[in-house]
C-alpha cells in the first residue's frame, strides 16, 4: 500500500494531476497534505489551496498538516515523524516536492535519505508563472484561479540512491537515540562527557563507561549530530542544528506512535473531526 505526501502552495491542480497518475499506478492508503501555516499572504494562499485539494480528494480522507516551509527544522521534524510511522508499518511513501520552496525540498530530501521506502517526485508544468493581490480584495480569488491553471507534462522521480543513508548504525541505535533525546531534554548542551554520562544514569567513574561514551560522542560528532568544543580537560557537547532537528523528530515520532497505539482505530482521519494533525 502507498501513502502520498504533498505540499500545496500555488498549484493544487498540478498536485492533483500528479496524484491522478500515482492513483492509477498504485493503491492509495493514505494522503497527507502539508500547507504553509505562516500568517502571511503565502500562508493564506496555501491554506486556501490545501482546503480546495482536501475537498477534491475527500474520498481518500486526506489529513492536513501545517508547517513553516521556510524552516528546515520545522519541515523535517514534522515530515520525519509522520513518515517514520508509515514506513515502520510497512508502507511505501511517495513524497511530492512540486510546490515546495527550496529549503523545504532540502528537508524533504533529507527525510527521504534517512528512511527506507520513501520516494521523492515532482510534477513538471507546461509553463511557470507570480504576484499575489491582497487577501480580501476582489482580485484575490480571481488571481488564485488564474494561478492554478497549469497543466502537467510528466511526473519525474528524483534519482535517489537505492541504499538509504544510515544515520544511526544498527546495534548502536538504542543508546545513540537515547543520548540524543536526553540532550534534547536537557536543552541540547552538556558541559562535559561526564555530565552526559550522569544524565544517562551511568557511573562516570567507570573507565569502561567513559570509554564507551567517548567513542559514542566521537561517532555522533562524525555524523554531524553533535558539536564538541575542546578546552582544557573538559569537552562540551552540544546538539548541532541537524542534531536538534533529528532529536526533535525522534521525540515527535515516539509520541505519535504512542498516540496511535492508544487510539482505536489507530488514527481518526475523518476531515470533519480532525482538520489538522498536530505534530
Amino acid at each position: 500500500m502507498v501513502v502520498t505526501v504533498h505540499y500545496v502552495g500555488f498549484h493544487p491542480s498540478l498536485t492533483l494531476q500528479g496524484f491522478e497518475k500515482i492513483r492509477i499506478a498504485y493503491p492509495i492508503e493514505k494522503v497527507y497534505i502539508f500547507f504553509d501555516s505562516k500568517q502571511d499572504k503565502y500562508g493564506v494562499v496555501s491554506r486556501y489551496n490545501a482546503k480546495k485539494l482536501e475537498k477534491t480528494l475527500s474520498f481518500f480522507k486526506p489529513q492536513l498538516v501545517g508547517c513553516n516551509p521556510l524552516s528546515f527544522t520545522n519541515v523535517f521534524t514534522k515530515m520525519y515523524a509522520l513518515l517514520k510511522v508509515e514506513v515502520d508499518r510497512g508502507r511505501k511513501v511517495l513524497l511530492d516536492i512540486t510546490d515546495m520552496p527550496p529549503i523545504a525540498v532540502a528537508a524533504a530530501t533529507t527525510v527521504a535519505m534517512s528512511l527506507p521506502n520513501v520516494y521523492i517526485y515532482t510534477v513538471h508544468a507546461d509553463r511557470r508563472g507570480d504576484f499575489i493581490p491582497d487577501p480580501g480584495t476582489p482580485d484575490f480569488e480571481d488571481w488564485i484561479e488564474r494561478k492554478d491553471s497549469l497543466s502537467a507534462v510528466n511526473l519525474a522521480l528524483a534519482p535517489l540512491p537505492r541504499e538509504r543513508l544510515t544515520l544511526i548504525d544498527e546495534g548502536k541505535s538504542e543508546l545513540e537515540e537515547e543520548v540524543l533525546l536526553k540532550m534534547l531534554e536537557m536543552k541540547g548542551r552538556a558541559e562535559s562527557i561526564t555530565q552526559l554520562i550522569e544524565w544517562m544514569g551511568e557511573n562516570p567513574d567507570s573507565v569502561t563507561v567513559k570509554a564507551r561514551y567517548s567513542r559514542l560522542v566521537k561517532e555522533l560528532e562524525r555524523k554531524g549530530f553533535v558539536v564538541v568544543s575542546r578546552g582544557g580537560k573538559r569537552r562540551e557537547v552540544r546538539l548541532s542544528e541537524f542534531g536538534l532537528a533529528y532529536a526533535e523528530a525522534l521525540k515527535k515520532a515516539k509520541n505519535l506512535e504512542s498516540r496511535l497505539r492508544e487510539e482505536a482505530p489507530p488514527l481518526n482521519l475523518q476531515p470533519e473531526v480532525v482538520e489538522t494533525l498536530s505534530i
